[in-house]
């Protein structure tokens, strides 16, 4: 009698038909038993096998992708590209130096004049065949070396992560053939220089460059040898079927430090009108920048962090556990460093303790090209979390750890910390990977308090039955995005506010364009490095101080509904229409003019407080409520006086922030003075906070107001280092065209983006059903 197994086996391998049915016929038929426990996973389509013949293609020895056509140096030392899972080297990369940065600058900078003259009709299209080429067998090969370099599980990058990379680059290709209101006349920066310092998911790589093609720059991206296969890939796929011209996309590798300062030592670094970054942690990014928000290229960097979940006695606990699990295995891929909070109501803290730990023991972690696997190896750029578990327990935390990792690769296990006091390192600090972190809350409102003290979120999720509950608690996270009853749910119509600075695809189309009152930058000197630490000034305590009201008057000011705001304006205007100075004059002169300009400036923003709202949106899963929430503390630096500058706080009071100026003494007497008669008419006195420069010089002045970390940061007419703002969420260096002198009306679309920059998008996912 043959055994059942090596029945099947024969069966496998017997080849001729007529052998195969005489073998079949002698054997009888296999029991239900012997199928299932020789059953195999049927062939990924595309995957790693299509990502190492491709690797093959190039025998393993892969260069620069400038120009559309591989670079690859003579004799140049050859950096090791490795794996994720055993740590082998898969493949090898050159080691760029300033030659190649020299080449693939000049590359994107020829391409530039042409890309950007194409109307935007015709850049979709060619996004439109970008994606077209990624949904056949080539994403499949992206999918599979993201997967093999980056450590996500295959099923993943090929299935939820390649549909989401897709619908978002389509959404910029849409973006660009509609032309979204209010971008008329704008124009593209011309090169953008993107770093990739981070984890990198299809998504967020796509999210990142679509915008910025869409609006006619050219690309250089500058990887590690880490990340350098699938980017390579990318470019040599943007060229084929003639998605993207030669030179639109380029592709340098090597160390990042070197090639950036390369970079910023080139002597064409005019021709670069931008960098960003993504998935570089804050301090990375500091020791990398350059430049200034009003002189040089523009700076940008992916936020990313880690998600908290709000579990409330009304949970269903078995569907929460299974999704907190689930994302703890794979992140979003929009913010794939990993980590979660998890912040959960003492009534079920313990039930939900119980199935975290039986969730976490259940998943399959190892090789993540395994389609099997739920939990793949840490991202070669991820810092390890070992050190900062280890240190919640010498605090006397309790880490669970259901499994050990697998032998070699960056492997870390799944791990739940418990029992951590508030003050503890692995909340004030997120740690990549797979590491949950549980903490008890007495009420909603707690939660939100304290999840509004968390550094480094990127999203939130509340879980409740109890609807009224999980939407006041939702209202009140400061989060971006938060889902209700959901978690790892993103789709660029609901706005993907998360990860990337919190930017919807409007926000990000304007921040890769030059706007018609924004002038290109002048270099009339070479970039200097962030200035010294200032040393300590008795005035610090004074702005932080300042800071401190503010933030503290904002919680109650931008709770209020627009027409309360509203009124407060109108008050204030009532009372400039019945006063003869103006809070723009000196007192030594007739000022009517310009105290009637600032009257209407007052009437118009109430009436925008009054009208702003949000929009329901059709998202896969339900509905999404999208709307925009005040940034709360915006500091605003002065370089000199101007009567218009004053007509740029009151879009800020008006959509709900509260404001602290630091400005020369001119301009501190006239901000000074509207402060007053905004406080006469009902606003709260921490909102407006208004502090005179003294000797600090608008640099200096910037990185004394960014070490308060405002929510914010405006330079008008002043020249700060961008290095001593990293710390701010949203840093903005106001144009000088973009609010005209008095008597003269605002150019188009400047009102939408005083919009924009006084407010941050908020996406709330509420479930309705799959279609």
């Amino acid at each position: 009698m043959v055994p059942a197994g090596a029945a099947l086996l024969l069966r496998r391998r017997l080849c001729a038909p007529a052998a195969a049915m005489a073998a079949l016929a002698a054997l009888g038929p296999p029991s239900v038993a012997a199928i299932f426990d020789t059953m195999e996973e049927g062939p990924t389509p595309g995957g790693d096998r299509a990502g190492e013949a491709w690797l093959e293609s190039h025998g393993r020895c892969l260069g620069h992708f400038v120009g559309g056509t591989w670079l690859k140096p003579p004799g140049r030392r050859r950096l090791e590209s490795r794996g994720g899972t055993d740590g082998r080297a898969v493949a090898s990369v050159p080691d760029g130096d300033g030659s190649d940065v020299a080449a693939a600058v000049g590359a994107a900078a020829a391409a530039a004049e042409e890309w950007g003259r194409r109307g935007g009709p015709q850049r979709g299209q060619s996004l439109h065949r970008l994606a077209l080429t990624l949904e056949g067998p080539r994403g499949g090969a992206l999918g599979g070396l993201l997967s093999l370099f980056g450590g996500r599980p295959l099923r993943r990058t090929l299935g939820a992560d390649l549909d989401l990379a897709l619908r978002l680059l389509r959404a910029a290709a849409g973006g660009a053939q509609l032309g979204p209101p209010g971008l008329e006349g704008w124009t593209p920066l011309g090169v953008v220089a993107v770093v990739v310092a981070g984890p990198c998911s299809v998504p967020a790589l796509l999210w990142k460059l679509g915008p910025v093609l869409a609006m006619g720059n050219t690309v250089l991206v500058l990887c590690p040898p880490e990340a350098a296969p699938p980017l390579l890939y990318l470019g040599e796929l943007s060229g084929e079927g003639g998605a993207l011209p030669p030179g639109v996309l380029n592709v340098v590798t090597g160390p990042l430090p070197e090639l950036c300062r390369a970079l910023r030592a080139h002597p064409a670094i005019a021709t670069v009108s931008a960098v960003t970054f993504l998935g570089a942690p804050q301090e990375q990014v500091q020791g990398l920048v350059w430049g200034s928000p009003c002189r040089g290229p523009r700076l940008g960097w992916a936020r990313g962090g880690r998600v908290v979940v709000v579990v409330l006695d009304s949970a269903d606990l078995d569907g929460a556990a299974a999704a907190i699990a689930g994302a703890a295995g794979t992140p979003p891929a929009l913010f794939p460093w990993g980590g979660c909070v998890v912040l959960a109501q003492e009534g079920v803290l313990a039930p939900l303790e119980r199935r975290l730990r039986a969730r976490l023991g259940g998943l399959r972690v190892g090789d993540p090209l395994d389609p099997g696997t739920d939990m793949g190896p840490l991202p070669p750029t991820a810092p390890h979390p070992r050190e900062l578990v280890e240190a919640a327990r010498e605090e006397g935390a309790e880490v669970f750890q259901p499994l050990p990792p697998p032998p070699g690769g960056h492997f870390y296990p799944p791990t739940l910390i418990t029992g951590v006091a508030p003050t503890s390192c692995c909340l004030r600090e997120p740690a990549a990977g797979p590491v949950l972190v549980l903490l008890p809350v007495r009420s909603p409102r707690e939660a939100a308090a304290v999840a509004s003290a968390l550094p480094l979120t990127a999203a939130a999720a509340v879980w409740a039955q109890d609807v009224t509950a999980a939407l006041d608690t939702a209202e009140r996270l400061p989060q971006g995005l938060v889902w209700l009853n959901e978690l790892n749910l993103l789709d660029p119509s609901g706005g993907c506010a998360a990860g990337d600075g919190e930017t919807t695809l409007e926000e990000a189309l304007r921040e890769f364009g030059r706007s018609p009152w924004e002038e290109p930058p002048e270099l009339e000197e070479p970039f200097s490095p962030s200035p010294e630490e200032a040393a300590p000034d008795p005035k610090d305590a004074e702005l932080a101080g300042a800071v401190a009201a503010a933030r503290a008057a904002a919680s109650g000011w931008g709770r209020l509904p627009g027409l309360s705001r509203a009124r407060v304006l109108r008050g204030a205007a009532a009372a400039l229409g019945g006063t003869g100075g103006t809070p723009g004059g000196d007192g030594d002169g007739d000022d009517s003019d310009d105290d009637g300009h600032l009257q209407g400036a007052l009437l118009r923003w109430a009436a925008h407080a009054e009208r702003m709202g949000g929009a329901v949106q059709e998202v896969p899963g339900g509905r999404a409520l999208v709307m925009r929430r005040p940034l709360g503390v915006v500091g605003v630096v002065w370089s000199w006086h101007c009567p218009w500058l004053l007509e740029l706080l009151l879009p800020a009071l008006a959509l709900g922030n509260s404001v602290v100026v630091v400005a020369p003494p001119r301009g501190a007497r006239a901000a000074l003075r509207l402060r007053q008669v905004l406080v006469a008419a009902g606003l709260p006195g921490g909102a407006l906070a208004v502090l005179p420069r003294g000797s600090w010089g608008s640099r200096e002045s910037g990185a004394r107001l960014a070490r308060q970390h405002p929510d914010g940061l405006w330079f008008c007419r002043g020249d700060p280092d961008w290095a001593s703002a990293v710390s701010v969420p949203r840093v903005w260096g106001v144009p000088g065209g973009l609010l005209r002198a008095p008597g003269q009306d605002p150019p188009p679309g400047a009102v939408r983006e005083l919009e924009l920059h006084c407010t941050r998008p908020q996406c709330l996912w509420v479930p309705g059903g799959a279609p």
